[in-house]
């Protein structure tokens, strides 16, 4: 676990710190407030990968929404090879 959390602080130290000398004041407040936002995506799942815990994940979010089309897409382009 203490392996995990490194690589996650020197991961994010290093995104944070070249993000922070690089876009300083090259930024807007909105693009700011969507860097925060993937920041806060990113933390949530640095913390699932070092818990190691079943938590929620991006494919849960996705499933229910886009699950019975990509279903149908996938019947869709199936081939019967036997014919």
């Amino acid at each position: 676990m203490w392996e995990r959390i490194l690589v996650m602080v020197i991961a994010f130290g290093g995104v944070l710190v070249y993000d922070g000398i690089t876009l300083r004041k090259k930024v807007t407040a909105g693009e700011k407030a969507i860097y925060a936002i993937m920041l806060v995506i990113g933390l949530y799942m640095a913390m699932d990968y070092v818990a190691n815990q079943d938590w929620f994940d991006v494919y849960d979010l996705v499933e229910p929404v886009l699950g019975g089309v990509s279903k149908q897409i996938d019947n869709m382009l199936k081939v019967d090879w036997e014919s």
